[in-house]
């Protein structure tokens, strides 16, 4: 019997006929972008020359990082980018300069360091696209959103810039002084850890297990749509029952000691941790190294992928988490598992 079970087991796994027997799984989601708008900058992708000729203008230079096949980046041509009134403001106070991921152009950036596009990329740390970042005149980076945002939010992010508010506020400040009812709860979930939050870990003493942070607020229609739609699914409550989970609304003074071991508060740590999007998700390591962000909308597909990045260790060994959920794609498909990145 033991014979029996051990020919067949390598019978299994043989690749010829694993590879005969299994069927590909389907690529799903992928939705190119066909033409870029026409009011984009046209550079030489020399940027520091682009910054000077920007500020000379009074204006910003927002780069945009995309990919190609990218859904997110679609939406974002194809919703934000050609919203008449987003257009009107892009085109007055910003030069907009695109840059793909995975391109092979060659740049220099503002401090006369030479790139390809794919390496300005990584060392930019780019962990998905759409990423949008807002210079100014020297090259400081004066806010940075990963993944795609709003009509409504972008509208609020270009006031911001151009009109220069992020000389005396920062940009969470701003966008909770924008609401209008900071009262209400939460949504309740059993799997969030009751406080006080003492998160304390290091190389020396480490957590035992990692550290998934949430940050929400009141009344928030994002907030409780991933409550609604993502929240209740099984891969999600898995993922997170093998982590330690707390939640923080971010416009409270709620005291709690960070992984560093400083002492502050839920609104002063959103602020630090440079967030701009609710609810976010702040992953740590067990030693209190940040791993990964969500802070953007993403959907099913992306969201697990994230803590499947962060639980398996995957992080470790491989530093872009595009090229993880490539491999990870790839995986599931020649086991024969469609994959919808849109999903």
């Amino acid at each position: 019997m033991r014979f029996i079970y051990l020919f067949f087991s390598l019978l299994l796994f043989q690749p010829s006929i694993a590879a005969e027997s299994v069927k590909q799984g389907e690529f799903l989601g992928a939705k190119p972008v066909e033409v870029l708008p026409d009011w984009f900058k046209t550079t030489f992708m020399d940027f520091s020359e682009d910054l000077e000729e920007a500020a000379d203008e009074g204006r910003h230079v927002m780069i945009y990082f995309h990919q190609n096949g990218c859904p997110y980046c679609a939406k974002l041509v194809e919703d934000n980018f050609h919203d008449k009134a987003i257009v009107a403001k892009l085109q007055k106070d910003f030069d907009v300069i695109e840059t793909n991921m995975w391109g092979d152009r060659d740049l220099t950036d503002w401090t006369g360091k030479e790139f390809n596009e794919k390496e300005f990329s990584a060392h930019m740390k780019v962990q998905f696209t759409p990423t949008l970042l807002f210079l100014d005149s020297k090259g400081k980076i004066l806010l940075r959103l990963n993944g795609y945002q709003s009509i409504d939010k972008m509208h609020t992010t270009l006031d911001y810039i151009s009109k220069k508010i992020y000389l005396n506020q920062s940009y969470a400040s701003y966008i909770g002084s924008l609401k209008k009812d900071i009262t209400g709860t939460l949504n309740a979930h059993p799997i969030f850890a009751a406080g006080p939050h003492m998160l304390t870990r290091n190389k020396r003493f480490k957590a035992q297990k990692h550290l998934a942070v949430f940050f929400e607020e009141p009344n928030c229609k994002e907030c409780d749509a991933f409550h609604r739609d993502l929240m209740p699914l099984e891969e999600t409550q898995g993922y997170l029952g093998r982590m330690q989970v707390v939640r923080f609304n971010a416009l409270s003074d709620e005291k709690l000691i960070t992984p560093s071991g400083k002492r502050t508060t839920a609104k002063e740590w959103y602020e630090d941790l440079n967030l701009t999007y609710k609810p976010a998700i702040v992953f740590f390591d067990t030693d209190g190294t940040e791993i990964i962000r969500k802070d953007a909308n993403f959907k099913q597909f992306h969201l697990h992928s994230i803590m499947t990045y962060v639980l398996t260790g995957a992080h470790k060994k491989q530093p872009s988490f595009q090229r993880y959920i490539e491999h990870k794609a790839d995986s599931l498909r020649e086991r024969g598992i469609t994959v919808d990145i849109w999903k």
